[in-house]
């Protein structure tokens, strides 16, 4: 097989990808266009590589004077496109929930331009949560949590090891609850007694 025949196949192969994440990506927007869904977002772009990423050991939630870990300048202009990719695809958004790190609400803010901070998406590896978990699976007209119109999706801005120490229930499917997700990527889930992760995609 000469070279140039192997570069066409190769060229081809991502052309395929290329076209499938784009159809895969369409129809996710398409059912969040429809509304009733949850959008769980990792924070935007900090400092590091994953998935070393490194927090300092004295960050606290709540605290932005503490020292933790937060958005570097790539972070703030990905949060700000986000936000800005949101609204250009027509994706009605009800509430929008961030764990207390500062990387997480300064997401939210530059994003959305509102959030509440909430103590129930501070999650520990392997430490089940409860309000979390009942979060995900609610109908956003009808939610835990949320009280607003239906047509409307729910976002949720936290953190990777959410996805991948399993703090959600056994009924996410253990695949499910091991999603890794790169910083700004969203995961979008289906509520029901049974959620469903219909997949990820990049509002960026």
């Amino acid at each position: 097989m000469t070279k140039n025949l192997i570069s066409k196949l190769l060229g081809l192969m991502l052309l395929c990808s290329t076209s499938l994440l784009y159809a895969q990506d369409q129809l996710l927007i398409e059912k969040l266009q429809q509304g009733g869904l949850n959008i769980f977002i990792r924070h935007a772009i900090t400092p590091g590589k994953d998935p070393a990423k490194f927090n300092p050991p004295n960050e606290r939630p709540f605290d932005c004077s503490s020292g933790s870990r937060q958005l570097n300048d790539e972070g703030r202009a990905q949060s700000r496109r986000i936000g800005q990719r949101i609204k250009e695809l027509n994706i009605p958004i009800g509430e929008v929930y961030s764990s207390g790190f500062c990387r997480c609400e300064e997401t939210a803010k530059l994003a959305f331009d509102r959030f509440t901070s909430t103590d129930w998406l501070l999650v520990r590896p392997g430490v089940f949560k409860a309000d979390l978990d009942r979060a995900l699976r609610s109908i956003p007209s009808k939610g835990f949590f949320n009280k607003t119109p239906s047509g409307k999706n729910n976002v949720y801005v936290g953190h990777g090891v959410t996805f991948t120490q399993g703090v959600l229930s056994s009924d996410f499917g253990i695949a499910e609850a091991r999603i890794f997700l790169e910083e700004g990527e969203a995961a979008i889930f289906e509520p029901g007694d049974k959620p469903r992760v219909l997949g990820k995609i990049k509002f960026y």
